[in-house]
């Protein structure tokens, strides 16, 4: 009987999370200010440069949030642009339609990394 690797969901959530710790979001500072506990927030700055890796690895990217004062800005996600959640046309856009908006928010998002790329960095 062979012992297969734990492949449970609460296990690929983990390996995603060391993921985006490890590679997206290395050397960048959480804004995490009054905010959801279990989330990461950051500068204009520092989410251009987590959008530049994520279309480097082929991250998809759901849905994205824009917080000014601690209160929610506004919201957008890859359906309302019609493209695939790893396409960075749509995240490029909404991007750039809230920063100039409102200057001085933090930003979030909801990331996916697919199957095949955390396997490819066991």
């Amino acid at each position: 009987m062979s012992t297969e690797e734990n492949t449970t969901p609460d296990n690929d959530l983990l390996k995603e999370q060391t993921f985006l710790v490890e590679k997206v979001f290395y050397g960048l500072d959480n804004k995490n200010e009054g905010l959801e506990a279990d989330k990461n927030y950051f500068s204009e700055d520092d989410f251009a440069s987590i959008l530049l890796r994520a279309e480097h690895y082929g991250i998809g990217i759901f849905d994205m949030e824009a917080y000014h004062d601690g209160k929610l800005f506004g919201t957008d996600n890859h359906e309302v642009y019609r493209k695939k959640s790893t396409h960075p046309q749509w995240y490029k856009s909404a991007f750039g339609k809230l920063k100039r908006a409102q200057k001085e928010m933090v930003y979030r998002a909801d990331f996916k990394v697919s199957k095949k790329l955390l396997d490819r960095q066991e």
